[in-house]
């Protein structure tokens, strides 16, 4: 408990924990009002297709589908569609700042098991990172009953489309704090943990993609393509994919706890 204490002093008591947060919070309900906007304007066109005559009635499920789809698609991408980098920004940093400034030769010395230090970084800012993104999931959520326009938020619910967002885009964000704070831990420079963090899910993984077949072959191997898989933001219906969204998390899920247990066991074998 003592350690979790000085962690979470730390945490409040710096400034890159809550400019990352305040970024986060600031582009989540952002992106909340943008696809508000998209929402309107794909209820506008069908309600002016359906004027035209280009449309009939009977396309009507189709369209009330198509914008309840953009809705959930849009609480898809709040957190992990950007936030996240945030997220693994102040997971690091947590980590580098201390080397950078010799901090954590004291933070050592005074608690000489660094397994529980990594463990209760790692978990504080990983609880506190996961209950925010949960509530800014919810309250992306109201913002498009709160935009939308009368017609097309009376077709968004709680109870429709693929709800797993709700629950998928907390722990995909725990799964990331262990996953930076291993990165940090191991590289030790604020500089090079960042770049290999931001450069891997949004240049690397991406790109991959772009080398045809054997690319997307390779694609559904990559860490963050699984988290995409299981968070609904990638294409599921791909033939490439050996397993659905649950297998999705599990790979990520491992792949994660490889690298923060590698950071385990360099931190407990090297010199601060």
């Amino acid at each position: 408990m003592g350690v979790l204490a000085a962690e979470r002093i730390k945490l409040t008591s710096t400034k890159s924990p809550v400019w990352c947060t305040v970024l986060l919070v600031v582009f989540a309900l952002g992106v909340a009002a943008l696809f508000s906007l998209v929402l309107n304007v794909s209820w506008n066109a069908y309600q002016d297709q359906l004027a035209q005559g280009k449309m009939t009635p009977a396309d009507a499920p189709y369209a009330e589908n198509m914008v309840a789809g953009l809705g959930i698609t849009g609480l898809a991408q709040l957190v992990p569609g950007f936030g996240y980098l945030m997220v693994m920004i102040l997971a690091a940093l947590a980590v580098t700042s201390e080397y950078r400034f010799g901090t954590i030769k004291t933070t050592f010395l005074a608690t000489p098991n660094r397994t529980s230090v990594l463990l209760a970084k790692a978990g504080a800012i990983g609880v506190a990172m996961a209950l925010l993104s949960a509530v800014l999931t919810f309250l992306g959520f109201f913002i498009f009953k709160g935009i939308t326009n009368h017609d097309a938020g009376s077709h968004l619910s709680l109870s429709s489309g693929d709800l797993r967002v709700f629950y998928a885009v907390p722990i995909f964000i725990l799964l990331v704090v262990f996953l930076s704070v291993g990165v940090g831990a191991l590289v030790r420079q604020s500089a090079g943990a960042l770049s290999i963090l931001i450069v891997w899910p949004v240049v690397i993984e991406p790109m991959v993609g772009a080398f045809g077949k054997v690319g997307h072959q390779i694609q559904v191997l990559l860490p963050f393509q699984n988290a995409g898989l299981f968070l609904g933001t990638v294409d599921a219906k791909s033939s490439y994919w050996h397993w659905g969204p649950w297998g999705g998390l599990i790979y990520f899920a491992i792949f994660s706890l490889i690298v923060f247990g590698a950071a385990l066991f360099v931190v407990n074998k090297r010199d601060a």
